[in-house]
């Protein structure tokens, strides 16, 4: 009995694990991407949601010259992007501090939200997503230096107090 309790838990681990690395957004640069004219924007709008998902599951320490290859094309894509245009402050900035790596968590989840909601986004909403996001990243603590802005985003998150930030903030 008590080897066919030990097999089963093990298949359960097996399981769960398999699960879990499965569940995670696989995600390559579209080969030769083209941004030139307005309607090459419209052809990587699927790819910038998927990038913004793997930017923010994948660690900052795994796949570094693949998240420097995603982060390129999805900065690219934002510049000339005639869809969706994110607008970066000094609040961003106090909040990513010494943290470069997640300011385009932001960008990449800003634009998912407007690409994603294009009818009914609104710009807090859309902050909102690039916050969460950085936020995420950020409470990993992998190759995060500690910040107080972002501690008390943190914070006030989660005492729910996050919408009443970014209208005090982001105007």
């Amino acid at each position: 009995m008590k080897n066919i309790t030990r097999f089963l838990s093990i298949i359960m681990l097996i399981l769960v694990f398999t699960t879990t690395v499965s569940a995670q957004t696989k995600f390559n640069v579209p080969a030769n991407y083209q941004l030139n004219v307005k309607e090459d924007y419209a052809k990587y709008e699927a790819d910038i949601i998927t990038a913004a998902k793997w930017l923010e599951e994948i660690d900052l320490d795994r796949d570094e010259d693949k998240r420097k290859e995603v982060s390129s094309f999805v900065m690219k894509w934002i510049i000339g992007s005639p869809s969706v245009s994110v607008e970066l402050s000094e609040k961003i900035m106090n909040l990513y501090n010494k943290n470069d790596k997640i300011l385009i968590n932001y960008m990449a989840a800003y634009s998912a939200y407007w690409l994603q909601n294009r009818s009914t986004a609104t710009k807090p909403a859309a902050v909102k997503a690039g916050l969460i996001s950085m936020m995420n990243v950020y409470k990993k603590d992998i190759q995060i230096k500690k910040n107080k802005e972002m501690g008390k985003l943190i914070k006030l998150t989660e005492e729910g107090k996050l919408d009443q930030y970014i209208a005090e903030n982001f105007k």
